[in-house]
């Protein structure tokens, strides 16, 4: 099959989306695939190149509101898409999605979304704004496609009516046409390393025990406040314990004021950005992986901290319980509760972790299986267009 993947960004813009994209993309050109990311020239560089076998062309953007890439010049490639067998786009809360319409009248090639989780900022006027959309382009955005793949179950059921409440045609999609398929990671990158030569190599303190967060800086949404006001309880109760925030963003003075308020300069680390290559590393330095995030789809690193076999803390949201069923590889704490966090996370330190378990785990959510089930999507809707 020759297929188009439409997002909002992709790397070197880092994050879970963009990582999914690209993961996606590598097992289905593994598999014999043709395929073409289109995405918006963010970062600003090359309009084409290839990268690890994957075609990329970036669009000119013109804007990014509410962190939402404006490329209008991809209705100039509506005759170009027509060549795909699917169109497969990504992010339903894009201005890519709102081109759906004029895809599926012009291109007449079958069209997959992918819905990466509820939008969320912890910003009061941008989360507003984000339910304003909900209320009137989602559902039309919806009814464009022939099939959306949710993360979650709690994501699926966010966009079909639930049991025999009224319809709202704003808000809704029909079941049948949403199918749940979870995210995925790289096994063979993501996979257990020597923790000594790891800490050595990131200069790490080899006596300990490293608490690793890893993501974007870029607003509450990601519960960094939260954490690093559990790391001042816990600190109170054992104090060998260094919290590293591995990510980069406008919230890093804020969160920099916050650890020097509370007097954790020995405790918390900001590492600051670092390339998705090095997070391996990162991830076999730790003893424990931490997302306190108060809103999720199915984050792409903590099944890449199960990969690499660590236990993990977490937050009850989207589609974290779904695959946190068992306390064997991860406890979870309501989101916004820095007690309850700093509690579970002196839990973890004491509990005995099988990680070769948490590996073997892991194993289910490896991109040569989940990308098999994209698949089956993709036969689907080309058996139901033809």
């Amino acid at each position: 099959m020759k297929i188009a993947q439409i997002t909002p960004y992709f790397l070197p813009h880092n994050g879970g989306m963009e990582m999914y994209v690209y993961n996606l993309s590598r097992s289905l050109i593994d598999d014999g695939h043709t395929v073409e990311v289109i995405t918006a020239n963010v970062p600003e560089g090359r309009r084409f190149e290839v990268m690890d076998g994957i075609f990329v062309r970036r669009l000119r953007c013109i804007g990014e509101p509410l962190r939402n890439p404006l490329v209008p010049s991809i209705f100039l490639l509506l005759k170009n898409l027509k060549k795909f067998d699917v169109i497969h786009i990504h992010n339903l809360y894009s201005f890519t999605a709102l081109t759906f319409l004029l895809l599926k009248r012009f291109c007449k090639v079958p069209i997959v979304l992918t819905h990466h989780g509820q939008l969320m900022f912890g910003e009061p006027m941008k989360d507003m704004c984000v339910r304003l959309y909900e209320k009137s382009a989602k559902g039309v955005v919806l009814g464009s496609v022939d099939k959306t793949v949710a993360l979650s179950e709690s994501d699926a059921q966010h966009v079909t009516h639930r049991g025999d409440a009224p319809a709202d045609r704003h808000a809704s999609a029909a079941r049948g046409s949403v199918v749940a398929i979870p995210n995925g990671y790289d096994g063979r990158k993501f996979r257990p390393m020597d923790a000594g030569r790891c800490r050595e190599e990131l200069d790490l303190p080899p006596d300990r025990k490293v608490l690793l967060n890893v993501g974007r800086l870029y607003g509450a949404v990601k519960g960094h406040k939260y954490l690093i006001e559990a790391i001042s309880t816990v600190v109170e109760e054992r104090e060998d314990v260094l919290c590293v925030i591995v990510g980069a963003g406008r919230l890093h003075k804020t969160l920099e004021d916050q650890i020097h308020s509370l007097g954790l300069e020995d405790y918390v680390m900001l590492a600051g950005g670092r390339p998705h290559d090095e997070i391996p590393t990162w991830l076999n330095a730790c003893d424990l992986f931490v997302l306190p995030s108060l809103s999720e789809g199915n984050p792409t690193v903590m099944f890449e901290a199960f990969g690499c076999g660590k236990p993990f803390v977490g937050t009850s949201v989207g589609g974290v319980p779904e695959v946190v069923t068992s306390e064997e590889y991860g406890l979870l704490v309501n989101p916004g509760d820095s007690g309850g966090l700093a509690e579970t996370i002196l839990e973890a330190l004491e509990k005995d972790w099988d990680r070769r378990a948490i590996r073997a785990f892991s194993e289910r959510y490896t991109w040569e299986n989940v990308s098999r089930e994209i698949v089956r999507v993709y036969g689907q809707v080309r058996g139901a267009r033809s």
